[in-house]
């Protein structure tokens, strides 16, 4: 926040480290967003929730969510593709 960041990321803190923290950079940094990462999730989450709190990141939205396969098959400028027969 010194150097002009408008975001500090505060992350992997327990909530009880994460609050007086971030009350903190808010009284010494106004102006300054605070965001709170790492280790939340659903069933924690109202716990990282706060006052002093503007942003909070969930990694497990995307970490755990199921893999899709697809594929992108490019042809050339007047060839036609010819796909195979479907199931």
């Amino acid at each position: 926040a010194e150097a002009g960041a408008d975001l500090v990321l505060l992350d992997n803190f327990k909530p009880e480290e994460l609050h007086p923290t971030a009350a903190a950079l808010k009284a010494r940094f106004p102006g300054v967003g605070v965001e709170a990462s790492g280790g939340i999730t659903l069933l924690n989450l109202p716990r990282f929730c706060g006052p002093h709190i503007d942003v909070i990141s969930l990694g497990m939205l995307t970490q755990a969510a199921p893999a899709l396969d697809f594929s992108l098959k490019l042809f050339a400028e007047g060839t036609t593709p010819v796909y195979p027969a479907l199931p």
